[in-house]
């Protein structure tokens, strides 16, 4: 069994999903997902968490199946007679100077892809391949991610347009924004920090458009070719589809990202239009690691030798069926958390909610709020549907079948009672006429239930209750109702005309049974 499955079967022994294993973990239900199709695997520190939420070591999280250690074997006499192993030695000796050339042959072939100014050993060029270089300069001057000790501008005549804009990140760190991409094809942001009296300045992204004069250590620039960029960093570019979301750099078709093994958290972009670079973006991804551009089969791909994109296993990551709870819970947090929703909006969450009620678990929907007090989130739910300013017809059949819901007792039964209650002081009438519904199942034990419930939740609230009889009976014998909606009205009433603290259990169960 492999890690990622080992995190499934866990997870489903929990009873949650993985939207919620990964809110409980503080990471996105398609990380969670990329874990469990092993399409990446978690930190130490998510491994540490898992175990927690598992109740089992990390070591019992990560173990693999034992195998059966080799029998010894006797040493061969050797000719010598001493037993010295020869043979291992001379096949280690060889293995040290095959590993030795590739390790030279490797360093020769980055050095030939680096332009003679940015050599490896040469103090006035970058030393990474996360820089941009101005060719237009001499010598060319860079800008490489990192620490800058030099005075604004970072000691390169930029001449940035626009003031510096500052923003707050979530963390509460202090980003500056540099340049104009419009105007000068250019931008940089940084963060500062003051130690000892001196400000010292983080590089964390660069930017640049429209022009050929700005180019990667390797010498890839606007308008190098789809060629050119995968003839110089190879199969450590991952292929990236067109990103639809946030501040796009540039118009383009796809792009590629550089981030060998190596470099952590630190991305190379290329944004590539009609088969050449459009825009170049250097950045530190800072928390996201080596993670930020992992090929997960739906976003990003390997490449070809080409460039092009190997969707040769490409498969749809596995999305988690939405069942009547889950959709509940969905519509419902929608309408309490999201501002300016349409009234057709509304409506619509709000009918998911209703319509879903007789199929959702209560014990499961407990589960999606939250590991440290679960009961918060049913008890903040039957709050909601307590407190609705009105009730629709539909809404109160849907209400009067949801008490039959599964997993419904103790503490939640009686929440219940009370959403029953609120339902029937809104419109009696229209909870009457509900119960004389015929849906061809025989549902007398329902309608039971119900009429006990509704009762027994209105017990509380004599006031209510009083008023209820006062709309039965202002309905009861007119035309506005069928004989049949008649008759339950009337069973309805003698509930709320005669409270019994909750003991209903000699009441009649149906018209029939009314005393004349």
């Amino acid at each position: 069994m492999t890690l990622g499955q080992r995190i499934s079967a866990y997870r489903k022994t929990l009873g949650i999903s993985q939207e919620e294993l990964g809110a409980r973990l503080g990471v996105s239900r398609q990380a969670v997902s990329k874990w469990e199709t092993d399409i990446a695997s978690p930190d130490m520190e998510n491994l540490l968490a898992l175990s927690r939420e598992f109740g089992i070591s990390v070591a019992e999280l990560t173990a693999t199946p034992e195998e059966t250690p080799p029998e010894p074997q006797a040493p061969e006499p050797s000719p010598t007679g001493k037993g010295f192993p020869w043979k291992a030695l001379s096949l280690a000796l060889l293995a040290c100077v095959l590993v030795l050339g590739a390790l030279w042959w490797n360093a020769r072939r980055n050095v030939e892809h680096l332009p003679s100014s940015s050599a490896q050993g040469d103090p006035d060029g970058p030393q990474t391949d996360f820089a941009l270089v101005f060719d237009w300069m001499e010598p060319p001057e860079f800008l490489e991610l990192g620490e800058q000790k030099e005075d604004y501008p970072f000691g390169v005549d930029l001449f940035l347009q626009g003031p510096d804009t500052v923003v707050t990140g979530d963390n509460g760190e202090t980003v500056h924004t540099l340049g104009d991409l419009s105007k000068d094809h250019f931008r940089l942001s940084y963060t500062q920090y003051e130690d000892g009296g001196q400000t010292y300045r983080i590089l964390t992204m660069l930017e640049c458009v429209g022009t050929k004069e700005i180019s990667t250590p390797r010498g890839i620039h606007v308008g190098s070719t789809k060629a050119e960029v995968v003839g110089v960093y190879g199969m450590d570019l991952v292929y990236c589809v067109k990103q639809e979301y946030g501040e796009l750099l540039t118009e383009h078709d796809y792009y590629y990202a550089y981030q060998p093994q190596e470099a952590f958290s630190l991305s190379l972009c290329f944004f590539m239009k009609d088969g050449l670079v459009a825009g170049i973006r250097v950045e530190n991804m800072q928390d996201l690691g080596n993670d930020a551009y992992a090929v997960d089969n739906l976003y990003t791909f390997p490449i070809l030798t080409n460039g092009d994109p190997d969707y040769s296993h490409r498969q749809d990551i596995y999305q988690e069926p939405v069942d009547a709870t889950r959709s509940v819970y969905i519509a419902w947090n929608a309408l309490v958390t999201r501002e300016n929703l349409s009234a057709e909006e509304r409506y619509a969450y709000r009918r998911d909610v209703f319509s879903s009620l007789p199929e959702m678990d209560w014990q499961e929907f407990m589960q999606l709020g939250g590991s440290d007090d679960p009961v918060t989130t049913a008890e903040a739910f039957a709050d909601w549907l307590r407190n609705q300013e009105s009730f629709s017809e539909g809404e109160i059949y849907y209400i009067q079948r949801g008490s039959m819901a599964k997993g419904l007792d103790g503490a939640y039964s009686e929440n219940y009672d009370s959403i029953l209650a609120a339902a029937l002081a809104y419109d009696p009438v229209g909870f009457a006429k509900q119960l004389a519904y015929d849906s061809g199942a025989d549902e007398s034990q329902l309608r039971t239930h119900v009429l006990m419930s509704a009762a027994y939740g209105i017990d509380y609230t004599p006031a209510r209750a009083s008023a209820a009889v006062e709309k039965l009976d202002a309905a009861i014998g007119t035309n506005a109702l069928t004989e049949e909606e008649n008759a339950w009205a009337r069973l309805l009433r003698y509930y709320l005309a005669n409270p019994n603290n909750g003991d209903y259990s000699d009441y009649p169960k149906t018209p029939e049974e009314l005393p004349a």
